[in-house]
């Protein structure tokens, strides 16, 4: 799929990465962005090719209404997410672990069943913002985990239902990405532009399933060569 031209949807685009794909999808000759946000007071942009969109993807209303203003989108980008760093046990109750799952994985679900019909139409592509947490648990942000670990094999489905008509879907797992929800995070931290570069460069590419940065790469190549010894080491972390 080529960038340029493209007609592109962006969840969660009021910052970090999210407005880092509105930024670099117009640099390089996107034709129109859709910048969903729940608060578009503060969207970031100075660019007529930019629309703003109230959304918070929770809502079904919001997500009903963002598809019908921006059918003729050509790449959905699943961006908006939600990270309460919450353990499974230590939480004070299960309110953070059902939020996160409303958002991380319902709410992504529901934008893709919302925007299939546009997409199919339009012989578009998908991309859904995951995490190298997708993968494997630290325990710190179990219930974070637990929605991101539902999201690939949800991501699984969908490709196979919408690949015969015409429409690509991406997995980008990550590993911390330099931004206000990662403040906490010790560094190494990836820039958000490199994050938006490897996942233009897999769209261009065709790959089904891109890892962004040298720890996502890590703890892949560690999972696949002994993933109790991964658990194990991000527990004595948690």
């Amino acid at each position: 799929m080529q960038i340029e031209s493209c007609v592109a949807f962006v969840s969660g685009a009021n910052r970090g990465v999210g407005a880092c794909f509105v930024r670099m999808l117009l640099d390089n000759g996107a034709r129109r962005v859709y910048a969903g946000a729940r608060d578009i007071a503060n969207l970031p942009y100075d660019d007529a090719r930019v629309v703003p969109v109230a959304l918070d993807i929770t809502i079904e209303a919001h997500i009903a209404r963002a598809a019908a203003l921006a059918s003729d989108t050509t790449l959905l980008v699943n961006n908006a997410g939600l990270n309460r760093i919450a353990p499974a046990l230590g939480a004070d109750d299960i309110n953070a672990a059902r939020a996160e799952m409303e958002v991380n994985y319902f709410g992504t679900l529901n934008m893709i069943r919302a925007f299939a019909p546009a997409l199919q139409a339009n012989r578009g592509a998908i991309v859904n913002m995951l995490s190298i947490l997708a993968r494997v648990a630290l325990p710190s942000m179990t219930s974070l985990c637990a929605s991101k670990a539902a999201s690939p094999r949800m991501t699984e489905g969908v490709r196979a239902e919408l690949g015969p008509h015409g429409v690509r879907v991406l997995s980008v797992l990550p590993g911390a990405i330099d931004t206000d929800m990662s403040r906490d995070f010790p560094p190494p931290k990836i820039p958000a532009a490199e994050v938006v570069e490897t996942t233009f460069a897999a769209l261009r590419e065709g790959v089904h399933e891109v890892y962004v940065g040298a720890m996502a790469q890590q703890i892949a190549a560690g999972l696949a060569a002994d993933r109790r010894a991964v658990q194990s080491m991000l527990a004595g972390g948690a």
